[in-house]
């Protein structure tokens, strides 16, 4: 459902479809240019109010002459733990808060997903960048003043929850579910309370396939978009597509990473992967995943993303690895924004090996999600060790929305698909929908089943 304009269909709006043209749409030299400046800044700044970082570069031999942004490969990485580390070292806000306490306005968690929790702070200027940031990523989905958007992100504690302020910004009509409120948001959808529904992946292919079952014709329901975050899932063509054919709708994509800001990259109505929404607050690498040596942003490229704040002042990150192994589809676009565009192909602490392969949970979802409606389209790997190498046949759990136990033929299907197209063999197990897990916010794609010790069951 591409379209040919810079808009969604129907959207007859004359504002421009750029929210911030001046920065998304300026030369690449411009955008570079504002970067340097506001590195300058931050390099200072992180020495003088940073003891985490003053003693890890210190550490690291950089030494106290300023390291220019084209040198940034100099500094360390940061990595996730290194970050928990520093707030444990002087809780609540660690040691690289960088500002007073009592300029900490805001403090969100993150999601978890890789390990526990972790605590965010930010100032009133971080909450502005955050919200400046996620206009543009939310802009350039095609949610306009005009849109009203029902979101199943909540106020908190995650960062997602900084949406609500995104959409005031953009001046839509909002239209708050809890998250997994799947009752209310089919409500807000048959009572016309929305025309652009923001939520998961995982619960936006929920809603497709509950009400393709309860409703005669869903398209009746006047959802014209839908937004997916917090997850890959929205641009694996089995999923978007099957969204957008039963719902009617144009399905677009927005990420972001909890310890950076909660939205970066957003897609637009082209469907061509989503444009990187940071520019001048947050400067983007691209690295080999196993060697960890920079490689070129072009057309084509696979790597892991790494972030460094440029004007965050309560805990910035340099250098942060994100964990998400990406494509980039392309450096520039149609609808005339000039950032780079790109897909993400799986999380880095999903990825399992199979006989020298690499592969990511989420091929497995683009393979699953061709046999609905027998399938709901969810899928994950069984992990029984912390190896990252498994032997096959790979264990896979398939969700059905009924008990199909017995049902041979499709297991065979599906191992089979598996087989032709990602060249693994896999073990596939179905699962009832009961059994499977809530669908309200995230599906992990691994599920970890140590096997019991010997002499045990």
């Amino acid at each position: 459902m591409a379209v040919t304009t810079n808009r969604l269909k129907g959207d007859t709006c004359e504002r421009d479809w750029i929210w911030e043209r001046e920065v998304e749409a300026a030369p690449w030299e411009e955008t570079r240019r504002l970067s340097v400046a506001a590195w300058e800044r931050q390099y200072r700044r992180l020495r003088e109010s940073s003891p985490f970082y003053a003693r890890r570069w210190k550490e690291a031999g950089a030494g106290s002459s300023f390291v220019s942004l084209a040198d940034l490969s100099q500094l360390p990485f940061t990595t996730k733990d290194e970050l928990k580390q520093a707030l444990d070292e002087d809780p609540p806000f660690g040691s690289n808060l960088c500002v007073s306490p009592d300029q900490v306005k805001r403090v969100y968690q993150t999601s978890g997903t890789s390990g526990s929790p972790s605590v965010l702070a930010l100032t009133r200027g971080d909450m502005e960048t955050w919200t400046v940031m996620g206009t543009r990523s939310y802009y350039a989905t095609g949610i306009h003043e005009h849109s009203s958007v029902l979101t199943t992100f909540g106020a908190g504690p995650f960062v997602a929850g900084h949406t609500h302020f995104v959409l005031m910004r953009i001046g839509a009509r909002s239209v708050p579910v809890a998250p997994g409120d799947t009752e209310r948001v089919v409500f807000g959808l048959r009572a016309r309370l929305a025309d652009t529904l923001l939520a998961t992946a995982s619960f936006a292919q929920y809603i497709a396939n509950r009400l393709e079952k309860t409703d005669a014709e869903p398209r009746a329901i006047p959802l014209t978009h839908v937004v997916t975050g917090g997850e890959p899932g929205g641009g694996i063509p089995a999923i978007r597509d099957h969204i957008q054919k039963v719902l009617g709708v144009t399905v677009t994509e927005v990420m972001g990473i909890g310890d950076v800001a909660p939205s970066l990259f957003g897609e637009c109505p082209h469907q061509q992967g989503m444009h990187f929404c940071g520019a001048g607050h947050v400067w983007v690498e691209l690295i080999d995943p196993d060697t960890r040596e920079p490689m070129e942003i072009e057309t084509g490229a696979v790597g892991e993303l790494v972030y460094t704040a440029l004007t965050r002042e309560a805990m910035p990150v340099v250098r942060f690895l994100g964990g998400d192994i990406v494509r980039i589809e392309g450096t520039s676009c149609a609808c005339e924004r000039t950032s780079f565009r790109m897909r993400v192909l799986g999380r880095r602490d999903d990825m399992f090996i199979v006989r020298g392969v690499n592969v990511y949970p989420t091929a497995i979802l683009s393979v699953v999600g061709d046999f609905r409606p027998r399938v709901t389209g969810r899928a994950r790997v069984v992990r029984t060790s912390p190896d990252t190498s498994i032997e096959p046949p790979v264990p896979i759990e398939v969700e059905v929305a009924e008990p199909h136990g017995s049902d041979g033929a499709l297991v065979a299907e599906i191992e089979d698909a598996i087989h032709a197209r990602l060249t693994f063999r896999g073990k596939v197990t179905l699962v009832p929908e009961s059994d499977f897990g809530e669908a309200g916010y995230k599906t992990r794609l691994t599920r970890n089943v140590p096997l019991p010790s010997k002499g045990q069951g």
